[in-house]
């Protein structure tokens, strides 16, 4: 196997990434430990949205999305955890957010962590490859904290730890976005 075989064989993409947890999900009949509870492993996939559809988000929004997240949409509009701590919003969700929460228009709302006690956004002034994945507490935080990571970095980490906390380990409270628009 040649070097840039080696490479490919080992890239992490979205479609690799929900391609194999597709699969381990129709195999896997299993209760974890999860926060002190026995909780049900495994994740509920949607139906992926159309070109149409993602069309008419982008739209709506006023900003394309990136590449990756749209690849996500794409397979599976949307992801829901089994242990109800954590999701990835479908397209309907993160419109309804868009309307509910005074946050900046460029930022939106793509998951929850921790029964919704923490959003994590896109921004969407951030280059394709940037660090475009922040956190923010809806109640408690003044700003979006930067993850320190693209949304495939993200899904990588958010799924590896079936929700929690812990895929925020790049978090940096120097790069911040403002919550509320002034």
């Amino acid at each position: 196997m040649m070097l840039d075989e080696i490479e490919d064989y080992f890239e992490i993409t979205v479609k690799s990434i929900l391609k194999s947890l597709s699969e381990a999900n129709n195999t896997n009949n299993t209760e974890i430990y999860y926060y002190g509870s026995k909780v049900k492993y495994g994740f509920n996939f949607k139906e992926g949205a159309t070109d149409t559809e993602l069309r008419n988000f982008e739209t709506k929004i006023g900003y394309k999305i990136p590449n990756d997240y749209k690849e996500f949409l794409q397979y599976t509009n949307g992801l829901e955890f089994q242990n109800d701590d954590a999701k990835i919003l479908d397209i309907k969700e993160i419109l309804e957010s868009y309307e509910i929460f005074d946050y900046p228009e460029h930022m939106i709302i793509i998951a929850t962590s921790l029964s919704s006690q923490l959003h994590i956004a896109i921004n969407l002034l951030s280059s394709e490859n940037d660090n475009n994945i922040y956190v923010v507490d809806p109640i408690a935080d003044d700003y979006f904290m930067s993850i320190k990571s693209n949304f495939t970095e993200f899904l990588d980490r958010f799924l590896s730890c079936y929700g929690s906390d812990y895929w925020n380990w790049g978090l940096d409270t120097s790069d911040k976005v403002l919550k509320i628009e002034e």
